[in-house]
């Protein structure tokens, strides 16, 4: 399939969906009814405007539905930030508000063709693109094609967002594996695929190959910063891992992810 086709249209909120104490799950609907057209992976620019007026932010695309780019539906993944005007708009706001959007953009996508091994390594929201992402590979995943493992750092257990959906994946699938990754939790009652510290440390224990592995990245910039320094000396170079940083605004400027 070739790249997405760049439009602007509007959207309505339809659902809001509570994942965790600080993250919602927000379903938009295009006011045309026609169908989103994306890569899974690919985030859209949304255009929001609240007392003081116009502002923009950049959210990553989490439909993980059967048809991912067929529906005319765009779910996002938010988390609370202090002082942050989008999540302070989003959090208070009712379902009927309206925005208007841009994209798809962005070039976090399954490589093609694909590698022997995809590494997928995400924290917190991080997670939403991984989604659709996920959903694209299960094809890949039934014919024994490729391995993919996710490398999912969260604060704690009730910030491991899509548990239920992930698990089952897991079930379904032997050639999918997940590793949580948990910054603050004491994990009384480890589950195997559960751990604590950062992403950073399981990446380094599945002892990428340069040469077999692609890997993406999407999250903290300090994870990503730290992983892609440690894939680099392992061999890595811009072509095997794509990188995308979740900057987390304060203000009210634009930026480019939050």
């Amino acid at each position: 399939k070739g790249a997405s086709v760049r439009e602007t249209f509007e959207v309505k909120l339809e659902r809001i969906r509570h994942l965790s104490q600080s993250t919602l799950d927000f379903r938009f609907v295009k006011t045309d009814g026609c169908p989103v057209e994306f890569e899974p992976g690919q985030f859209f620019r949304f255009r929001f405007v609240d007392g003081g007026g116009e502002f923009e932010r950049s959210y990553s695309l989490c439909n993980f539905a059967d048809d991912v780019s067929g529906s005319c539906f765009l779910d996002l993944v938010v988390s609370t930030v202090e002082g942050g005007r989008a999540s302070n708009y989003l959090f208070t706001c009712k379902e009927g508000i309206t925005a208007n959007v841009s994209g798809p953009f962005g070039r976090l996508l399954v490589p093609s063709p694909l590698p022997k091994r995809l590494i997928l390594v995400a924290t917190s929201v991080g997670i939403a693109p991984f989604m659709p992402i996920l959903t694209k590979l299960m094809t890949s995943l039934e014919n024994e094609l490729t391995k993919v493992v996710l490398l999912f750092g969260a604060r704690d257990r009730e910030e491991f967002l899509y548990r239920e959906e992930l698990l089952e994946i897991v079930d379904r699938h032997k050639n999918f594996s997940l590793q949580m990754c948990y910054s603050r939790d004491n994990l009384l009652n480890q589950e195997s695929f559960e751990h604590k510290g950062y992403v950073t440390k399981q990446l380094q224990a599945l002892r990428p190959n340069a040469g077999s592995d692609h890997v993406l990245l999407c999250g903290h910039p300090q994870m990503i910063d730290d992983c892609y320094s440690f894939l680099k000396e392992a061999g890595f170079g811009v072509r095997q891992v794509t990188r995308e940083k979740y900057v987390f605004a304060r203000e009210a400027k634009t930026t480019k992810k939050s």
